[in-house]
């Protein structure tokens, strides 16, 4: 579901809220609530703009749109003191900080704030922990969350960014975020292997890119080129793309398959995914950099043993 998905949502239940009186029937609910609907699809085709805009997340939007940064300011400004609990608005301020160690700094203090917001709103609970992701209420806080992992994943402080992930996971089970992928090259990078095979089993160890090129990875670090050989293999037969993807790599031909990218995103089990995998975690692949090139020659050589 999109920001503005969750927007329209948020409304409707706000809505709802507000209008829904004792006595009414279903059908007098379902009617109230399409009404609600055309009206607010009709509002969405008309341009939102600084005298339009009425909630917080209407300025959001509009700070999210702008290029101007004073703008932003501006809006989101606006955003807090309409809703000064509204966390995406919190994490958006955080975002206006340039200087890392000062942005560092109110990336905690958000979360340390959100973390309040939580805690009074009822959302610590047993009837939350483990769904966060399934409550409307909890996403930005998740988001923030997110953010702070990348951080810590960017500042090189991979144990404090692995704590924080399986937090994540604690709070979120589906983990529709895909945290478990940054946690699983972490693993790698640590060596931890007990941890990498948990999260894998936990997550129905699934024949997946971000799952088993890590593993491959862990265990070359760990000089076991039996089990590396053996996930190398698994995820040659999950991506048809992977030898054209270490060949890529050892030719110095990646540029070439950039322009074959969506805008939308890349192709999953395909070279696209490969690469997109590798510029998103490029800290495991230079602490392993003799990696690629023992995967071209293993991908290549698996390749003449079948022709043969």
């Amino acid at each position: 579901m999109s920001r503005k998905s969750e927007k329209a949502l948020k409304d409707a239940q706000a809505f709802l809220a507000a209008n829904n009186k004792e006595g009414k029937s279903e059908d007098e609910i379902n009617e109230m609530l399409q009404n609600f609907i055309n009206d607010h699809d009709q509002d969405m085709e008309d341009p939102l703009t600084e005298e339009t805009a009425k909630t917080a997340d209407d300025f959001l939007e509009l700070a999210e749109d702008t290029t101007s940064k004073s703008k932003a300011e501006k809006y989101i400004k606006k955003a807090l003191e309409l809703e000064p609990d509204n966390i995406d608005a919190i994490s958006a301020a955080v975002d206006l900080e340039d200087e890392p160690m000062e942005y560092f700094r109110k990336l905690k203090e958000a979360l340390e704030r959100s973390d309040k917001i939580m805690e009074q709103q009822g959302f610590m609970g047993e009837d939350y922990i483990g769904n966060f992701w399934g409550v409307l209420e909890t996403r930005p806080y998740m988001r923030l969350r997110m953010k702070y992992v990348d951080f810590l994943i960017d500042a090189g402080m991979y144990g404090a960014a692995a704590a924080e992930g399986e937090e994540m996971l604690r709070l979120s089970e589906n983990d529709n975020l895909g945290v478990r992928y940054r946690l699983m090259h972490i693993y790698a990078l640590l060596e931890q292997e007990e941890k990498a095979l948990e999260l894998h089993k936990k997550y129905d160890s699934n024949e997946e890119t971000q799952m088993l090129l890590p593993l491959s990875m862990l265990y070359f670090m760990k000089m076991d080129i039996e089990k590396a050989k053996e996930y190398l293999d698994r995820l040659s037969a999950a991506n048809k793309d992977t030898k054209k993807f270490f060949a890529a790599v050892k030719k110095d031909k990646m540029d070439q398959y950039l322009d074959e990218f969506s805008p939308y995103g890349y192709q999953p089990f395909t070279i696209q995914e490969l690469i997109t995998e590798m510029m998103e975690n490029a800290y495991l692949f230079t602490a392993a950099p003799l990696y690629t090139a023992w995967a071209y020659e293993q991908t290549r050589t698996s390749k003449k043993k079948k022709e043969e």
